[in-house]
């Protein structure tokens, strides 16, 4: 063979797994030798930063990964599923329990491998409702089949005023504020930032996710990624994992402004609001994380995701969402502990 061939041959070899791997990062997306492969993830736009977000925007957090994060904003948990069994990306970050659990129940192959935050939503009203009486006919708007849908159902069951109003399901959170603020509806359950415009525009929070948490009905923001991507690159899996937990922690720290500031744009809102949304959103710390993969007696079926996610699905069975409640061991299986037992090793992350 001769000098050239050889040079060809040794270019194409070093170049085979970083194609390989843009090939399974994006759909059609390419990179340049020694440039980052892309990854495709999934975000939620809006007042809060999320972890993702602040890696993107961040060169210090973002350096660390093996990949290049474009961030594709999806409006709800419900088509970001859909979405990513259909294969537009690998993962989403902050997508809630009612979503992933129905993917799970019918027979999206995800992967559970970070528990980012509890819900920060709550039920926003305007002044014809002035006490729970006043509930009775009226619509309140939630996001179908979502975490938030999930939550204001059960505060309702607490209540005792489930057949006395009408909930009405949007496809978007946007949707829901457009029909608060034109009076279709005259209560509103949505996420923090916005739950934050419609208190602009006069509205009252009668009830917050933390309130209806503490009564059974938790609602988790997860980092869920495609089986099959997490099996053929662990090692993109595990630095993510490490990067949403440092970037959450810098969410929680005293130098959180100075991360949440260049996020605002990949968020779509100015950085005063911004800040302003994350301040006291409820990521899940690192003392808890472990708790949520497994129990006591260390097996992912007895930890409190698999009890969530079972109370979820019994709940996605009253909406016809899923035909019957998945068994525990279905439900575990599509829970991996690995990436987050190797983040609080010891040198576990970069």
């Amino acid at each position: 063979m001769s000098s050239s061939r050889r040079r060809r041959a040794l270019v194409a070899a070093l170049l085979a797994p970083v194609l390989a791997l843009t090939a399974a990062c994006g759909s059609g997306d390419t990179a340049s030798a020694g440039d980052k492969p892309t990854l495709k993830f999934a975000y939620f736009k809006g007042a809060v930063a999320g972890p993702e977000s602040v890696i993107a925007a961040n060169p210090e957090l973002a350096a660390k990964l093996p990949v290049t994060l474009k961030l594709v904003p999806i409006d709800s948990g419900v088509a970001g599923i859909t979405q990513l069994k259909g294969g537009a990306f690998p993962g989403i970050s902050g997508v809630g329990n009612p979503p992933a659990v129905a993917g799970i129940g019918n027979g999206t192959t995800i992967d559970v491998v970070f528990v980012e935050s509890l819900d920060s939503a709550g039920l926003v009203v305007d002044d014809t409702i002035k006490s729970d009486a006043d509930f009775e006919g009226q619509k309140i708007g939630a996001l179908i089949g979502s975490t938030l849908d999930f939550e204001l159902r059960g505060w309702l069951k607490t209540k005792g005023l489930t057949d006395k109003v009408e909930v009405v399901g949007f496809q978007s959170e946007a949707a829901i504020a457009a029909a608060y603020k034109s009076g279709r509806v005259h209560a509103a359950y949505v996420s923090q930032g916005h739950l934050l415009d419609l208190k602009k525009h006069g509205g009252r929070v009668v009830v917050t996710a933390a309130e209806i948490a503490k009564l059974g009905y938790a609602a988790l923001g997860l980092l869920v990624v495609e089986h099959s991507y997490s099996q053929q690159h662990p090692e993109v899996v595990q630095a993510l994992v490490c990067q949403v937990k440092a970037a959450q922690n810098h969410l929680t720290g005293p130098d959180a402004a100075k991360y949440i500031t260049p996020a605002a744009g990949i968020l779509g809102v100015k950085p005063a609001d911004a800040i302003a949304g994350t301040k006291g959103y409820p990521y899940v710390p690192d003392s808890e994380q472990l708790g949520w993969f497994k129990g006591p007696d260390g097996t992912v079926e007895s930890g409190r995701l698999v009890e969530n996610f079972t109370l979820t699905a019994e709940f996605l069975v009253t909406q016809d969402r899923l035909k019957a409640v998945p068994a525990k061991a279905d439900l575990a299986a599509r829970i991996d502990p690995t990436y987050v037992e190797k983040a609080f090793q010891p040198n576990g992350c970069p």
